[in-house]
């Protein structure tokens, strides 16, 4: 989860961008900032910010975890699990699924970029993750071992402190 490539499909809302701005989001750099949550996580390009023309005259309307809302000065900020249900915001464009774990639990100051992917690469991306995911309970063993078993028992500070069960006062 250190950043890396997230997919995303066109919103409802892609072609209210320029061909070029559409065009950056697939070739710009951008860096997960510090200022995230569960709602959403600001994403800053490097260089100039987003332009989003006449996308301010929206009218709020449903929006999704994983849309891409870019505010009024340009700044982008991925929605996530938490987010609000309607928003204002034009919206460039929409994280898959799948990759949305990823935007969420990359550090501040994580590598992100973006790739446009179709939507049947987008439902073959999810069907495989759901899959991985139905797959982790058979793939989870229990880490029991024997106190034998383990040579430097006394290495992992099982314990902070002991006590005789006296109380004294001082």
């Amino acid at each position: 989860f250190s950043g890396g490539v997230l997919r995303v499909v066109e919103s409802l809302q892609t072609r209210l961008f320029p061909d070029a701005q559409r065009a950056r989001l697939e070739t710009t750099r951008f860096t997960r900032d510090a200022r995230a949550n569960r709602m959403g996580a600001k994403v800053v390009p490097d260089g100039a910010p987003f332009g989003v023309e006449g996308g301010l005259s929206v009218v709020s309307e449903i929006i999704t975890p994983g849309d891409i809302q870019v505010t009024g000065d340009g700044a982008p900020f991925v929605l996530l699990a938490e987010c609000q249900t309607t928003g204002g915001y034009p919206r460039i464009a929409t994280v898959i699924p799948a990759d949305l774990p990823r935007i969420a639990q990359a550090p501040a100051g994580a590598e992100l970029r973006f790739r446009f992917v179709s939507m049947e690469e987008a439902l073959a991306a999810e069907a495989a993750y759901r899959t991985t995911l139905k797959e982790l309970p058979r793939r989870v063993e229990p880490l029991v071992r024997h106190p034998a078993d383990v040579p430097d028992l006394l290495g992992y500070k099982l314990v902070s402190g002991f006590s005789n069960g006296e109380h004294h006062d001082h």
